[in-house]
């Protein structure tokens, strides 16, 4: 079924989080089936929301979720998760709680639904809320919106197990997972909520997981026997491109090239730090002649929701964000997704760029390669204190620069990345490894000149599990020249004030295996020079070179 813009604004984004998993609840004999007082479900489509016919997947989630059934569901942004749960509900006796990490989030829905639906958290009054929950409990509603930390309330989750409770609804679910993007430690309950207030079933729904995510979320909220529908990850109406720019000034030109381009607003720009976030939306107001909001979550509640409000309602076509601007962003027709910073992971680039597009038309999806941004990644990384994160972090690190820096269909790597492994398909441009790099002019050469002029061509035609290739790209390009021990220090990402004197740091192949250690790298650069892929030049500071072609 086509998109539908219409139907589209009922929907919302995804996020993710780390635990352990929670004790199997009963057997599935001992629950009974969601009440349902409807008819079939394709009537019910129309009767409450108009719709003639359902998008793929949609009837089999739905359908599970009215027999009572467990359900773990893996839809893109803008392909209609929350109707998949709001429908069963409306047409259920029992109350559904759905659990929602944003209090934006809870709003556009909650008023979407009228009076059917209410919610509760922090930014409401305490007599607001206490109304809200004795409503639900006394039926007059049919979904309580509900932010996480409100279950580590003890006295709170008492009272709401006084009502009868079908659907316990884990929006945003990949925030479960350890292995997710954006974990939520208040996630972490809820599977033992879920029980502890009588819920019938639980439905746990996301944009983004990988098989690994969304086998860990099964674990962690306990799901029995679910019904898993996942409807894939192909976005044909957006394109992926790649845009290398080395300074800021390559940063700044390929950003306004980019949004002074016809049809490219309304536009979302995201930036990896809140400095860099209000820097460029002050550059941008200047450079456009227009009003840029900036959003971040170093501002205040009002100023992030005024920020929010003057893009959702058009009076800003654009706004600069950290990945704080997110969930909850029901803006159907962004033409244009930004990062002009790289995002630390494959996971939460997919989110963002997913923002783009929602009502079906083209829209196209810009990434800008700065190689500075490694030495962020690597220093955050650094700075896990736990060993089991770090080496997950590592994972989406080299994911990330692995889909930033390959030669191969960025389309393609997206659907891998997340198991789904249909062939890929564009409704028009794909991407710039496809189709050719984006015509821009940002005052530096581009990848393709950089080859044609003999000087060796990103390291990222060299896959991150190649440390021969990334040792010979470091040797090729550093200046000038490094030894052994130099080497290893630029692919691990050290940081000493040789490395930043001669911008080594900046490298394509930077930090690139800092998951190594040293002895490990240093074995690999003495065997290349004992087979003479590499020579030495000897003396007293011996430098490495690439051996001439035999």
């Amino acid at each position: 079924m086509a998109d539908d813009p219409v139907q589209d604004s009922l929907f919302s984004p995804p996020v993710a989080a780390s635990g352990t998993p929670v004790a199997p609840p009963p057997p599935p004999a001992e629950r009974s089936s969601v009440a349902v007082i409807g008819s079939g479900p394709e009537q019910a489509l129309h009767r409450h929301f108009g719709f003639a016919s359902f998008r793929p997947g949609q009837l089999d989630a739905v359908g599970a979720a009215m027999a009572g059934q467990d359900v773990l569901l893996v839809m893109p942004t803008g392909a209609g998760k929350s109707l998949c749960y709001q429908l069963p509900a409306l047409e259920s006796d029992r109350l559904a709680v759905v659990v929602s990490p944003l209090v934006s989030l809870m709003t556009d829905q909650v008023e979407g639904l009228g009076g059917r639906a209410g919610m509760i958290n922090a930014q409401r009054q305490g007599v607001q809320n206490r109304d809200t929950l004795e409503s639900a409990i006394r039926g007059d509603i049919k979904l309580l919106y509900v932010a996480p930390e409100r279950f580590a309330i003890g006295a709170f989750t008492e009272r709401l197990a006084a009502a009868d409770i079908g659907l316990f609804v884990v929006d945003e679910a990949h925030c479960v997972s350890q292995w997710g993007h954006d974990f939520r430690p208040d996630y972490m309950r809820l599977g033992d909520v879920a029980r502890r207030i009588g819920a019938q079933s639980v439905f746990a729904a996301t944009a983004t997981a990988t098989p690994r995510v969304s086998r860990d979320i099964a674990a962690r909220l306990g799901l029995r026997d679910p019904k898993r529908v996942i409807t894939g990850f192909e976005r044909p109406n957006l394109s992926y491109d790649v845009v290398p720019a080395r300074s800021d000034e390559a940063r700044f030109r390929a950003t306004s090239a980019l949004l002074r381009e016809p049809g490219a607003l309304p536009a979302i720009v995201y930036a990896g730090t809140r400095k860099k976030t209000e820097q460029t939306a002050t550059w941008l107001e200047r450079e456009l002649g227009t009003r840029v909001p900036a959003y971040h979550a170093g501002l205040e509640r009002d100023a992030r929701a005024e920020a929010q409000r003057e893009f959702m309602s058009g009076d800003a076509q654009v706004v600069v964000a950290t990945n704080a601007f997110g969930m909850g962003v029901d803006k159907s027709n962004v033409r244009t997704v930004l990062h002009v910073a790289v995002p630390s992971s494959l996971e939460a680039y997919y989110q963002e760029a997913g923002r783009g597009g929602r009502d079906g038309l083209p829209s196209r999806c810009v990434l800008l390669d700065d190689k500075r941004d490694k030495r962020l990644h690597v220093y955050f990384i650094n700075n896990t204190p736990d060993e089991d994160a770090k080496r997950e972090r590592w994972r989406e690190y080299r994911d990330i620069w692995g889909f930033v820096e390959g030669e191969e269909c960025r389309r393609a790597r997206l659907l891998r990345h997340f198991g789904d492994r249909i062939e890929p398909r564009a409704d028009g441009r794909c991407c710039d490894v496809c189709d050719g790099p984006l015509d821009l002019d940002l005052g530096e050469p581009t990848v393709q000149a950089r080859a044609k002029s003999g000087r060796r061509a990103r390291p990222g035609q060299v896959s991150g599990d190649d440390p021969r290739g990334l040792i010979l790209a470091v040797v090729g390009t550093a200046e000038p020249s490094v030894g052994r021990t130099r080497t290893v220090e630029i692919l691990r990402g050290g940081r000493s004030k040789v490395v930043a004197k001669y911008g080594y740091d900046e490298l394509d192949a930077y930090g690139s295996l800092a998951d190594w250690s040293s002895g490990e790298l240093l074995e690999q650069v003495d065997a290349m020079i004992d087979e003479g892929a590499l020579r030495s030049t000897g003396g007293r500071f011996p430098k490495l070179a690439i051996a001439p072609a035999a």
